[in-house]
């Protein structure tokens, strides 16, 4: 007989932007089962989603107004409904199929969902098998992703994860914001994986975020930020 755990959620108030005074209802299961090896970390706010939403707090309300925002790998939805709130529009907020249940829960608990749109979106999916409403807003304004680089055997070994986060952005969005973990390896794999895709002129780091390592179990978060937006000039001129 199949096992099965209770789902305990728990509900806390985030503050994403003390500045502004923004914050956020955040709906965690810390015992959620997803099934698979490719949705298990959607059940929690990662550290680097707060380093994340801290850097685009430092952005001008002009920068994200109205822009278009496409979150990869939203699990909580945080950095997503952050967007939506600076008024990012439209805000898609997208993950592995198995983990837009508890999204969807976060975004009808703040009242978001007349701003933030929901949609799947595994890494490496060719545009064209991508849900309409993405395919027209490509190129985004902006490709937000948040603790996605996890995945990985070590710096020398290629992540497919991880390349196909890359690749997605690349072909997605004019300028994309990463955020990785100083977990053991992680920027350095991070790294490897963006010098393999022949993505390192294009990456700058622009934040780093000191973070406390008993409490959030990383020392930093690192913000790449790539500038993709000449690729769709020259597709562009291709056409």
């Amino acid at each position: 007989m199949a096992r099965t755990s209770e789902s305990r959620l728990w509900t806390r108030k985030v503050e994403v932007d003390k500045e502004r005074g923004l914050s956020i209802s955040l709906i965690e299961d810390p015992t959620l089962d997803l099934g698979g090896d490719d949705a298990w970390c959607a059940w929690c706010l990662w550290p680097a989603a707060k380093a994340l939403m801290n850097y685009l707090a430092t952005m001008d309300d002009q920068v994200l107004k109205g822009s278009s925002i496409l979150e990869l790998g939203s699990g909580c939805g945080a950095v997503g409904m952050y967007a939506a709130l600076r008024g990012a529009k439209p805000a898609i907020l997208t993950d592995v199929y198995r983990a837009l249940p508890l999204l969807k829960r976060n975004v009808a608990a703040d009242g978001l969902g007349g701003l933030c749109r929901i949609l799947a979106l595994p890494w490496g999916t060719r545009l064209d098998h991508l849900a309409p409403e993405i395919r027209s807003c490509v190129p985004f304004d902006l490709v937000l992703a948040a603790d996605c680089s996890y995945d990985f055997v070590n710096p020398e070994t290629p992540s497919p994860s991880i390349d196909a986060l890359l690749a997605t952005a690349k072909s997605l969005g004019r300028r994309a914001l990463i955020c990785v973990s100083r977990r053991p390896h992680e920027v350095e794999a991070f790294t490897c994986s963006v010098e393999r895709a022949g993505l390192s002129q294009m990456a700058t780091v622009v934040y780093n975020e000191e973070m406390n390592a008993e409490k959030e179990g990383v020392p930093e978060c690192l913000v790449y930020s790539f500038n993709f937006a000449e690729s769709f000039q020259s597709r562009a001129g291709e056409c």
